[in-house]
């Protein structure tokens, strides 16, 4: 029975939430739509999305955006193509639902600061994730530089549609998170059907790695989508050497990215199974950061040896990839040496 009466209440929630998304789409829609011609619009609909995802999980939250997508097609959809209507109407909200699998770690939180952090990377990953499908149907399918807005019509359309749908997707991103936060303060059961109690105060059981676990996974996921999309369109045959190049860079970064999403993602879990090493942390990030930065030092000996490359670029790669290398063997060191400390403290007490 009771089961059961969570089943219905699940469902009328999706409902609820997925009418009122769908309000609040077509309420920014209609105040921002004379600003983005080709559609987008900057508002807080994700909200919905988020609340029933933090809620009732992964699949309620992916169905609530699903609905709103729905919603979406039956009264303004302009359709050229099948692939094009997912990218843009029917996955936009239901990848935002997939922030719902980070709930087990949200309930796990027991400290308000913990919860409002993992409601901020929520609104981060599922905007990303909802930009990830804007950005890929504008390459497909709108990529004509006669339509593009703003008198950006010489733009690489790589870069014009990262920037057209980064200037909605981003500001919705940051209203979308306020709100949520701003929610959870005033009325934390908005956000979870338990109740909320937060720990002893003497718990010191710090926030730092989530935070440098989420600024790891987030930039590993924009230089992958990022670069993986210019790599695809980067492709081209060239009939005297009857090979197909393409651009080696774009491909480097993404795989960078890669390893830079990994990384963020063990850690986190790592964290919240109370396994969270620094050492080990800040180890593969000096791996990864090393690698750059000599793959960095290859390509601009590559550039004055042939000449043909502007060595700008690359010198903007070593330049980051030498700081980063930097950063992450200070980090190291630091690290092991908090954990001699930590483990001298531990043996004088026994």
């Amino acid at each position: 029975m009771k089961n059961t009466t969570n089943i219905v209440r699940t469902i009328c929630e999706i409902g609820i939430f997925a009418a009122l998304g769908f309000v609040f789409d077509e309420l920014q829609g209609a105040i921002f739509g004379s600003i983005f011609p080709s559609g987008g619009s900057i508002g807080f609909a994700m909200i919905a999305v988020l609340i029933v995802a933090f809620r009732r999980g992964g699949v309620a939250g992916i169905l609530t955006g699903l609905i709103m997508g729905l919603f979406d097609i039956a009264t303004k959809a302009y359709v050229i193509h099948p692939a094009q209507v997912l990218l843009d109407y029917v996955l936009p909200y239901a990848v935002v639902g997939l922030v719902g699998f980070l709930k087990p770690l949200f309930d796990k939180s027991n400290k308000k600061l913990e919860k409002i952090l993992w409601l901020i990377s929520g609104a981060v990953i599922g905007g990303l994730l909802k930009f990830l499908c804007h950005y890929f149907a504008g390459v497909f399918f709108w990529g004509d530089p006669e339509y593009f807005a703003w008198g950006l019509n010489d733009m690489n359309v790589y870069l014009y549609c990262f920037v057209y749908n980064i200037a909605f997707v981003g500001p919705s991103i940051v209203i979308t998170g306020a709100l949520l936060v701003t929610a959870f303060v005033t009325y934390p059961r908005l956000l979870t059907d338990k109740p909320f109690a937060e720990q002893n105060r003497s718990d010191k059981k710090a926030v730092l790695p989530v935070i440098l676990s989420s600024i790891i996974a987030a930039a590993g996921l924009f230089l992958f989508i990022f670069f993986f999309v210019r790599w695809v369109g980067s492709f081209y045959y060239k009939e005297s050497s009857q090979k197909y190049y393409f651009d080696q860079d774009s491909m480097v970064i993404y795989v960078i990215g890669i390893f830079l999403m990994a990384l963020g993602a063990v850690c986190l879990v790592s964290y919240y199974k109370n396994r969270f090493n620094y050492v080990v942390m800040s180890s593969v990030l000096a791996v990864v950061t090393v690698t750059s930065l000599i793959y960095g030092i290859a390509k601009l000996i590559l550039v004055y040896v042939e000449k043909e490359l502007d060595p700008l670029t690359y010198w903007i790669w070593f330049i980051v990839s030498f700081v980063g290398v930097l950063g992450s063997i200070a980090f190291l060191v630091i690290s092991i040496i908090n954990k001699k400390k930590k483990a001298a403290v531990e043996q004088s007490a026994i």
